[in-house]
C-alpha cells in the first residue's frame, strides 16, 4: 500500500468496530484500518456487535448486513435503542453486496447512516468512513474529545473528474471553467432543494434533486449519487418523506466539502 506518513495516520485515535462473519473480509478491513492508525475490534455476528457496542465507545461501526445469529439490520436497530445517547448515535455503515434502491431504503430505515458495496477496496472504505465522521459530527473519539483533532474532509477527493477530463480533451481552460461553474451554481441549487424540503414543497424538492442529479454524475460525486435519486423519487411519489431531510443533510455536507476541495483545482 502506498501513501505518505500523514496518510497512514489518518485514523489515529479512532475506534472502529467491524461486524463481519467472513474471515477474509475481517482481515481486509482490519489491515486497511490498522495501517491507517485505527484501533479495530471484530464481531463475528450481530449479537457480538451489539454487546461490544453496549460496552465500548466507537467512532464508527462497519456492519455486515447478513450475519448468523443476528443480522446487521436487527443489530443496528438494537444499537439505536441503547440508552446512552453517544453509543446509540454512532455512525453505522452497512457492508453489503445488495445496493438496489429498496435495499438502501431498508438500511436507512433501520438506522444505518451509509453503505459500502462489497467487494470493497481501501479507497472506498476510507472514503465512506471519513465522510460519515464529518457528516455525523463524530470526528473525535468520544472518550477523549478534548484531545483529538477532527479529521478534515479534504483528505480524500469526493469527486472524480474523469468524465469532464475526457470531454476536455486536454483543454485545461475548459476543465477549470466547468469546475468554476459547479462552485458558483450548485450551492444555490442545494439551497433551493433544502427550501423545498423545509416547507414540504415536494414538487420543488423533486425538481431540484433532478437538476442536481446530472451535475453530481458529471462531477463523479459517487457518494451521494443514490441519495440524490432517492430524494427525487421519494419527493415525486411522496413516499418515505420522513427520510428526505436527513438525505438532504448528507447531500449538503458532501457538496460543501466537495466545493472546498475543488477550489484548489482552479488556483
Amino acid at each position: 500500500m502506498q501513501g505518505s506518513t500523514s496518510d497512514t495516520k489518518r485514523l489515529d485515535a479512532k475506534k472502529i468496530l467491524v461486524a463481519e462473519d467472513v474471515e477474509l473480509n475481517q482481515h481486509l478491513a482490519r489491515h486497511i484500518l490498522e495501517s491507517r492508525g485505527a484501533s479495530v475490534s471484530i464481531a463475528n455476528n450481530g449479537h457480538e456487535a451489539l454487546q461490544l457496542a453496549k460496552e465500548n465507545f466507537f467512532d464508527c461501526i462497519l456492519m455486515d448486513v447478513q450475519m448468523p445469529e443476528m443480522d446487521g439490520i436487527k443489530a443496528t436497530q438494537c444499537i439505536r435503542q441503547l440508552t446512552d445517547p453517544v453509543k446509540s448515535s454512532v455512525p453505522i455503515i452497512a457492508l453489503t453486496a445488495n445496493v438496489h434502491r429498496d435495499d438502501i431504503l431498508k438500511y436507512r430505515a433501520a438506522g444505518m447512516n451509509d453503505y459500502l458495496a462489497k467487494p470493497f477496496d481501501e479507497s472506498g472504505l476510507m472514503l465512506v468512513i471519513l465522510r460519515n465522521e464529518v457528516y455525523a459530527g463524530n470526528g473525535k473519539n468520544h472518550q477523549e474529545q478534548n484531545e483529538t483533532t477532527a479529521i478534515p474532509a479534504a483528505d480524500l477527493p469526493l469527486y472524480d473528474l474523469s468524465m469532464i477530463q475526457s470531454m476536455a480533451g486536454g483543454d485545461e481552460g475548459f476543465l477549470k471553467k466547468m469546475i468554476k461553474l459547479f462552485i458558483e451554481t450548485v450551492p444555490q441549487n442545494v439551497k433551493e432543494l433544502r427550501a423545498g424540503v423545509d416547507v414540504e414543497n415536494w414538487e420543488q424538492a423533486s425538481k431540484m434533486a433532478h437538476k442536481l442529479k446530472s451535475t453530481v454524475d458529471s462531477m463523479g460525486i459517487k457518494s451521494i449519487r443514490d441519495d440524490i435519486r432517492l430524494v427525487e423519487s421519494n419527493a415525486k411519489q411522496q413516499e418515505n418523506l420522513e427520510e428526505i431531510s436527513s438525505l438532504v443533510q448528507k447531500i449538503e455536507s458532501v457538496i460543501h466539502d466537495c466545493i472546498e476541495q475543488l477550489k484548489t483545482q482552479i488556483v
